[in-house]
């Protein structure tokens, strides 16, 4: 006879648990300087709640569901079991208002997803409704400060409100539903201090319906580590400047070699 010797099992690592309450709400999208907005988010927040876990990690997301409508979390670029996909009438059944779902499943790959609905996406996502979901690697790359930037675009109206012409036949017709305001994690850009000499990851994560970003960083030569949530040979971007279509992510290491005290522009 024979017999087989077989390695114990690793301990299971415990679940992480999240949950993410989609629900109207209002955004301060132009700061003090304008009205609010009322959008549709996760956690009464426009990005929603970053999700940040370890490669490996088995993830447990409970979705409530308090919009007027049906919707669904979809997990893009991870890859999970199919009926955790989160796509409405092919996957599962969408959550109903008032009804909740939990989406359960192991973070295989360390990288750079969002989250967003795929139900009515098109109008849904672009109310507000989408977040970063982190995978850190077993052992990351050593940085100064690890930043997400969720780039996205809104068609407002003067009083601030979403124009509600989704999906119209222009768009459908054309090149899509493209804003009139760019916003950086739910709001108009601004200032952003950094420390001369610091090395920051910064995660770049396309959330718009339609646009297409180039970002140039005025004096500074951005590294491209990842697209997608794929690492890649780091290098320098084409003409220095980083092109994210809908729904691309880019992790980019940027060092801040300026001057101290000038101030350096991101320019689309």
């Amino acid at each position: 006879t024979a017999s087989l010797l077989r390695a114990a099992p690793a301990p299971e690592s415990p679940i992480k648990q999240f949950r993410l309450i989609a629900a109207p709400s209002r955004q301060s999208i132009f700061g003090a300087s304008g009205p609010d907005t009322d959008v549709w988010s996760y956690g009464s927040n426009v990005p929603g709640p970053e999700l940040r876990v370890r490669q490996g990690d088995r993830i447990q997301v409970l979705v409530e569901n308090r919009l007027p409508e049906e919707t669904t979390v979809h997990w893009h670029g991870l890859r999970v079991p199919n009926a955790m996909d989160g796509v409405a009438h092919i996957t599962q059944k969408p959550i109903g208002p008032g009804e909740t779902f939990t989406y359960e499943f192991d973070c295989l790959d360390a990288g750079t997803f969002w989250y967003h609905p795929h139900h009515h996406s098109s109008a849904q996502v672009a109310r507000g409704l989408y977040g970063a979901l982190i995978v850190d690697e077993r052992n990351p790359i050593a940085v100064d400060r690890d930043i997400t930037w969720v780039l996205s675009d809104w068609r407002l109206q003067k009083d601030a409100s979403i124009k509600n012409d989704f999906n119209n036949l222009h768009d459908v017709g054309h090149n899509g539903r493209i804003g009139n305001t760019v916003t950086v994690n739910g709001r108009i850009p601004g200032n952003f201090d950094v420390r001369a000499g610091e090395r920051i990851r910064l995660r770049l994560i396309n959330a718009a319906n339609a646009r297409i970003f180039g970002l140039e960083f005025e004096g500074h030569t951005p590294q491209v580590i990842a697209l997608d949530g794929h690492p890649v040979e780091p290098h320098a971007p084409a003409n220095n400047r980083i092109v994210l279509g809908p729904a691309m992510r880019a992790d980019i290491l940027l060092d801040l070699r300026g001057q101290p005290g000038k101030r350096y522009r991101v320019v689309d």
